[in-house]
């Protein structure tokens, strides 16, 4: 990566690289800071990383730009939308449960499909049918009542904007979000990181490297972007200026709700909300990064890493970047 000048992280970089280095379990590392009207600052390796649960990040970002163009109001009951395959059980669904994760689905997380191993459709998916990992997906709680992390409302809408537009969600994501962000680093075709093998991080669990070195996500909309910090920062600072009226990408509006948590304790639209800043966390089988805006400073700050047991690392760098940026 390259070094670029950036205002006040220039002092804070060794204690960034520090806090990386400090951690024997991360062997390959990559941070990207970038400001509202500034410079991008990144440092690390040039690889592409699984951008795990940031994925939903990005999701959120193009159903919103869907949203905006009135191909799917917020609000709508998703079983009207959806074709083959319905959503079991009680109750209204709507996109924006699915997007803030208080539809009340079957909770579970995303491990992935090892080198090698069956990779099922995402009907397959859906219905927790061989080859899947993970149970069926369906209504448990009351739809709206509670927040409830799950992979599973990602399925559902990666399985919805497919279904509402006819178009496959790699091919999608990459017309609504990462051309127009500017993200030419990025991409939720799973193919993708075999095509750049000698750019692909290859991840760690437990200090044991992954064999194959990642996981194949066919839920893509819940976990398989790869990406860099570079470019989740462009898309960071994108949706800054949406909430603030200045991007030509999505209104401020739903910007606006996206950045509000949807109930008391929860997210926004697919974005996790701490003291002062917001964005999302991420954790695939073998690797771990956060992608987040502290909008009082302009500023956005990415940090992925080829570890997957690294929690503590990088919660002390989101406190460097708040005690710096709040």
């Amino acid at each position: 990566m390259t070094a670029g000048g950036y205002g006040k992280i220039v002092g804070t970089r060794e204690s960034w690289r520090d806090v990386v280095a400090g951690d024997n379990r991360i062997s390959r590392a990559a941070i990207a800071v970038g400001r509202i009207g500034g410079d991008l600052w990144t440092d690390g390796d040039d690889l592409l990383f699984p951008a795990c649960s940031v994925s939903k990040h990005v999701a959120a970002f193009g159903t919103l730009r869907l949203v905006a163009d009135a191909v799917l109001g917020l609000d709508d009951d998703i079983n009207e939308h959806l074709r083959g395959w319905r959503l079991p059980g009680e109750g209204t669904v709507t996109v924006r449960q699915l997007l803030s994760h208080t539809a009340g689905l079957t909770e579970y997380w995303l491990p992935g499909y090892a080198a090698g191993s069956p990779v099922p459709s995402l009907d397959q998916i859906l219905r927790g049918e061989p080859p899947a990992n993970t149970p069926a997906v369906r209504r448990e709680l009351t739809p709206g009542a509670v927040f409830r992390y799950s992979g599973g409302h990602y399925a559902v809408l990666e399985k919805l904007l497919e279904d509402v537009t006819g178009t496959p969600f790699d091919e999608l994501m990459d017309q609504l979000v990462l051309a127009p962000a500017g993200m030419v680093d990025s991409s939720f075709d799973q193919g993708f990181p075999h095509a750049h093998r000698r750019r692909a991080a290859r991840g760690h669990r437990d200090g044991v490297p992954v064999p194959g070195g990642w996981h194949t996500q066919p839920e893509r909309a819940g976990a398989g972007l790869w990406s860099t910090p570079a470019d989740l920062v462009r898309l960071e600072l994108e949706i800054a200026r949406a909430v603030a009226g200045e991007s030509p990408l999505l209104p401020r509006d739903l910007a606006g709700q996206m950045v509000t948590a949807q109930v008391p304790g929860g997210f926004g639209l697919g974005v996790e909300l701490g003291a002062g800043f917001y964005g999302h966390t991420g954790q695939n089988t073998g690797f771990s990064c956060f992608s987040f805006m502290w909008p009082a400073a302009s500023t956005a700050a990415v940090v992925m890493t080829d570890a997957e047991d690294c929690r503590d690392t990088l919660l002390a760098l989101i406190a460097l970047g708040t005690a710096e940026w709040t």
